[in-house]
């Protein structure tokens, strides 16, 4: 009996090469620098084929951000709403809303696609600020407005503005160790591997409950 071929793998459409392209492209070298006759090149299709999927170059690089990041703020979503069928009416303890919120965004990073998110994410900062704004807005105020809500709950201790000043700064620790600068590695005499976000996410997760937590 002759074995039957395996059905080959569908090649990825123009739409999906665009996206991996401009994602790629973005990444390395921001909004500015990174054309869209480059990125259609790249993707093997021409401008027009990709004006058609995308429209503007604005419109692109809104959809390369949030294909990626959309993945967080889902998994975000889905962690939140275990978290309170978990707890029912009582605050989500603090230690698990964190590893709610930071693991998502952090494990991200070991993906290929993830990656690339946050090296466009580093960029936004050096990106005009109306773009910038209009996409992080866009993809995080949700979930992230969500989260502040029960960060209040489990401290109602900590004043309101104290707390988005701490939540502010957790955000700005992540992110950061999330670039891998090679600091790290260099501190530590090469015993330490910022690559490894596993451990990261074990050993952030105490630091910023503490901070957190701290008395006001």
């Amino acid at each position: 009996m002759t074995e039957k071929p395996r059905p080959a793998e569908a090649a990825p459409s123009a739409r999906e090469r665009i996206l991996d392209m401009a994602q790629a492209l973005f990444a390395e070298h921001g909004y500015a620098a990174a054309s869209t006759r480059a990125i259609a090149q790249a993707a093997g299709v021409n401008l027009a084929q990709l004006h058609y999927h995308f429209g503007a170059k604005r419109e692109l690089f809104k959809a390369a951000y949030r294909r990626g990041a959309e993945q967080v703020t889902e998994a975000r979503r889905r962690a939140l709403a275990e978290a309170r069928a978990k707890f029912g009416e009582a605050p989500i303890p603090l230690e698990a809303l964190v590893r709610s919120f930071v693991t998502p965004f952090m494990l991200n990073g070991q993906t290929s696609e993830g990656r690339a998110t946050m090296r466009m994410h580093a960029r936004l900062h050096t990106e005009p600020d109306d773009i910038a704004k209009e996409v992080l807005s866009a993809v995080y105020d949700e979930t992230t407005l969500a989260y502040v809500a029960e960060f209040q709950r489990v401290l109602p201790e900590v004043p309101h503005e104290v707390l988005c000043w701490r939540l502010y700064f957790m955000m700005g620790a992540y992110r950061y160790t999330l670039l891998r600068t090679g600091r790290l590695e260099a501190m530590s005499g090469g015993a330490c591997n910022s690559g490894d976000f596993e451990r990261a996410v074990a050993e952030i997760l105490p630091f910023l409950c503490a901070g957190l937590a701290a008395p006001p």
